[in-house]
């Protein structure tokens, strides 16, 4: 009994002098900053006051990182928005270059004269039927081949009598006439009966029809007596 009494009391004289000051100093030597065994943490108030004393820092740490990043954040903003203004300066910089460059161009390039304009409109104007196209005398219109398609007839008869009035009564005839407006309107039609056979006849055809009713439109701007006249009949 007595040798295990004796064992007892030795272990716990060990456990005893392993959790003393001294022991921790023993084994392991001087602690961080300077102190013995683990500094401020080699008890339990130590140990709290470091922990705590972290957490502060950490916390600090962190509010002054959040503050860094907020003002890298707005430092950027300004640069983005300072870009955008870049930009659109730059475009309409651009624009009003351009459109200082284009005036100059306009000033130096040479303008047509009055008389260039009106030679240059006329140029446009379709030209006037021959007389082996709209006999003078009779005002008989010589309709071409493509015209003269069933599917053209009752145009064709409307533009034959209305030419034929325009010798009964010249004064009823060209520009802001009722006759110039029904020629107009018949022709129109013939024009649109036309373009429905594209396709069906050749381009040579449908062009040479198209600038033969063009010019039996312009011929209706002008009274039968003048057209005589410039024909020499």
């Amino acid at each position: 009994m007595s040798k295990r009494l004796l064992l007892a009391a030795t272990i716990a004289a060990l456990f005893l002098a392993s959790t003393s000051p001294a022991f921790a100093y023993r084994r392991y030597g001087r602690g961080y900053g300077g102190g013995y065994g683990y500094g401020a943490g080699s008890t339990a108030a130590g140990s709290f006051l470091a922990g705590s004393a972290m957490l502060t820092q950490a916390a600090g740490q962190y509010n002054l990182n959040t503050a860094k990043g907020a003002t890298y954040y707005q430092q950027a903003y300004g640069q983005w928005i300072n870009n955008q203004k870049l930009r659109e300066q730059t475009y309409f910089d651009m624009r009003r270059m351009n459109a200082s460059y284009r005036a100059e161009m306009e000033m130096q390039r040479p303008h047509p004269t009055t008389d260039q304009l009106v030679v240059f409109s006329k140029s446009r104007d379709p030209e006037r039927l021959k007389p082996e196209q709209l006999d003078p005398a009779t005002a008989a219109v010589s309709w071409p081949s493509t015209l003269k398609e069933p599917e053209f007839a009752a145009e064709r008869a409307k533009i034959d009598e209305l030419f034929a009035k325009r010798l009964v009564d010249p004064q009823d005839a060209g520009l802001g006439t009722h006759n110039y407006r029904d020629i107009q309107q018949a022709v129109a039609t013939m024009n649109d009966t036309l373009h429905a056979k594209v396709g069906k006849i050749g381009a040579d055809e449908y062009i040479a029809a198209h600038k033969f009713l063009q010019s039996l439109g312009y011929e209706a701007r002008f009274a039968p007596d003048s057209h005589v006249a410039a024909t020499g009949n």
